[in-house]
């Protein structure tokens, strides 16, 4: 992906932070669970990205994983596949929305409706991608 794709989604990413203080962290990973771009909430709000590879991979591989096993669990079901992964926990909501070529994680806190800032992101994102 070129400087000019990740300038463009940067943008987008601080814009969903702007408008959603609720979301507290946006990582997005390739199809084949690559980590894109990672972004955080800081305690003071400020926004930062997140560039160590340790973590950048960890929120990938988890992202991949909780696909993969949403994936297989449903094909036992149906032959569908997963398109979103909603997890509501005590102190952060989790969402994963899966494309075609995209898959956006999206923490928040407690109902702060992750789930549709992943659809709604990674509907807007996966044109430019």
């Amino acid at each position: 992906m070129d400087e000019t794709t990740k300038d463009e989604i940067r943008s987008i990413i601080h814009e969903v932070f702007q408008k959603n203080s609720q979301v507290l962290m946006i990582s997005l990973n390739d199809e084949t669970g690559l980590p894109i771009l990672t972004f955080t909430r800081n305690p003071d709000d400020s926004i930062s990205e997140i560039t160590d590879p340790d973590i950048t991979n960890r929120y990938a591989a988890l992202a991949g994983a909780s696909t993969s096993l949403g994936d297989r669990t449903l094909s036992t079901l149906s032959q569908e596949r997963v398109r979103l992964i909603h997890v509501q926990g005590k102190d952060k909501d989790v969402a994963i929305a899966v494309s075609s070529n995209l898959i956006s994680l999206v923490v928040t806190i407690p109902s702060g409706s992750p789930n549709i800032i992943a659809e709604k992101l990674n509907a807007q994102l996966k044109v430019k991608i």
